[in-house]
Formats: C-alpha cells, sequence, structure tokens
C-alpha cells in the first residue's frame, strides 16, 4: 500500500497500482485496457498503432486467445501527421463514434521513427478530447516517458497511466514489475481486472523484498 502511494504521489495520480506481478509494461496497458472496456467498446488510439507488443494483445495482428478483439473490443487508430503530431481534425471526426470508451495515446517514440509527444502536445489533445467524447476515457502509454518532463500525463488531462518499472521508473534496480496510475475510481476498476473481480487491489501479496522498487524510484 505504501509503495502504491509514493508512486501515486511521483506519478500525479489520485492512487496507483504497483505490482512486481507485471512482468513488463505491455502487461501493465493491456491490463489497463481490459479493465476499462467491455465487449462492444472501441479503443480509439490517436497515435497510430501500439508498441509491436499489443498488436496481438489487442488483436490488431492475429487471433490469440483472450485478446481484446475477440472479447467483442474494436480497435481503431488514426495516425501522426508528417511531423510526427497529432491530428486533432481526424480526432474530431470520429465524434459520432459512439462506441469509443478509451482514447489511447503513446508518449514516447517507442520503435518509430518521431519524436516523442510533448506534454503540451497531449494536454492540447487531451483539453479538445473531453468536449468531443466527454465519456471516453484517455489513457496514456508512458513507457520510457516518465520523468522526462516537470510533469505527468495525468496532470495534462490523462485519465490513466501505465508503464513499466524495468524502465524510468525502476531506475536500473527494480527486478521486474509494472505501473498503473490516474483517478482513483478508474484504477479500483482496473484492479478488478489485474486479480479478482470482488477482490481488486486488496490481494496480491509478494514475497520479495520491496527495497529495490523504493530505491530505484
Amino acid at each position: 500500500d505504501t509503495l502504491d502511494r509514493v508512486f501515486a504521489h511521483a506519478l500525479l495520480a489520485q492512487k496507483a497500482l504497483v505490482r512486481p506481478q507485471f512482468v513488463n509494461g505491455t502487461h501493465a496497458i493491456f491490463t489497463a485496457l481490459a479493465g476499462l472496456v467491455e465487449p462492444g467498446d472501441t479503443i480509439l488510439s490517436i497515435t497510430g498503432e501500439p508498441y509491436d507488443t499489443l498488436l496481438e494483445a489487442i488483436g490488431v495482428r492475429g487471433d490469440a486467445y483472450n485478446s481484446l478483439k475477440r472479447m467483442g473490443v474494436k480497435f481503431d487508430s488514426i495516425p501522426l501527421m508528417e511531423k510526427g503530431t497529432i491530428d486533432l481534425e481526424a480526432i474530431q471526426r470520429k465524434m459520432t463514434d459512439q462506441s469509443i470508451r478509451v482514447i489511447y495515446a503513446q508518449h514516447s517514440r517507442g520503435y518509430a521513427w518521431r519524436e516523442a509527444l510533448t506534454m503540451a502536445q497531449m494536454k492540447e489533445a487531451f483539453d479538445l478530447i473531453r468536449v468531443w467524447f466527454p465519456e471516453a476515457i484517455i489513457l496514456v502509454d508512458n513507457c520510457y516517458g516518465e520523468f522526462v518532463e516537470t510533469t505527468e500525463p495525468t496532470s495534462q488531462g490523462a485519465d490513466v497511466i501505465a508503464g513499466s518499472l524495468i524502465k524510468n521508473p525502476g531506475g536500473g534496480l527494480a527486478p521486474t514489475g509494472g505501473y498503473i496510475a490516474g483517478r482513483e475510481d478508474l484504477i479500483d476498476r482496473i484492479a478488478q481486472r489485474m486479480t479478482v473481480p470482488g477482490m481488486g487491489a486488496e490481494v496480491g501479496s509478494y514475497g520479495g523484498d520491496g527495497r529495490l522498487f523504493y530505491q530505484g524510484l
């Protein structure tokens, strides 16, 4: 519980789930997505296709068991513009799609040849998305993006962020794990998917030493 609170404070979030059981950033992001959508919902990515490792998990590629596609969730994406900026006009044209439940953005360049998104770019887009999609949840893949500026996407309008402790927030010391942070009600909902519905974050003890997670942060 203390580690959760420390990370929530550092990531400017109301609440956080920080768990060694997350095997990597993809696992944390998938868990967040799966915890926020239901059959018939659509995930709209505003930064093109996500990391390669998420394509099968979502169902953009292949037909893996338990992918979001097989669970009845749809996926749509809007490519970034030529200079790597968010295409705001294309996002606005999606307003008529009432099934859009999650607006997804990838903070870092990942494996693509583009610049990472800045906080200013995200804030501009998220402010407009709040008007165009008032019921949608904004989720940011924050892998590689933690602490590179003096603020985080959670203070720029994102509802949920997720990432890996093997990258920035683990400081090269955390041996495993990932985090999900953001709005308290949404983190509580995601926790039901992380473990067991009805139990959520109340279960999931870890027999290892938590020292390296604190030291890494």
